[in-house]
């Protein structure tokens, strides 16, 4: 799983136990752009799509399958999200809502920097791949 790729086993377990597992339908909007969030989500079957909306059409930013993480960003800096998140498909996903994961962050700053390193290598990849498409 890319978005938790630098936790030890033992540590993604701990993260997951505290995950929801939520299904979402074709078409279906899973987070809507401007909204303020204090989700993470990491894909688990099927694909998504992020769109921005401009003020004469809806442009496909990303699609991000199996594996995949969405709505870090905003959790990360508390900014409304910048895009919308669509199912492409049937989609699963796990959720984890910073409620349910902040004391295991606080009390476990080992695994906290894990995951931190592991969106920060997610941010990064993504920019470089976007800056590399725009040349």
């Amino acid at each position: 799983m890319e978005a938790l790729r630098y936790l030890t086993d033992e540590e993604r377990i701990r993260l997951l136990a505290r995950a929801d597992s939520r299904s979402y339908e074709a078409n279906e909007q899973i987070l809507g752009e401007n909204e303020y969030h204090e989700e993470i989500y990491i894909v688990i079957e099927g694909w998504v799509r992020v769109e921005k909306l401009t003020s004469s059409d809806v442009v496909l930013i990303d699609r991000l399958g199996p594996g995949e993480v969405f709505g870090e960003m905003s959790l990360l800096d508390g900014s409304p999200t910048n895009s919308s998140v669509v199912a492409d498909e049937p989609v699963e996903v796990f959720v984890f809502q910073l409620g349910n994961i902040a004391d295991l962050l606080e009390e476990d700053p080992v695994l906290a920097s894990h995951l931190y390193h592991s969106l920060a290598v997610t941010i990064t990849r993504r920019l470089r791949e976007r800056n590399a498409a725009a040349k």
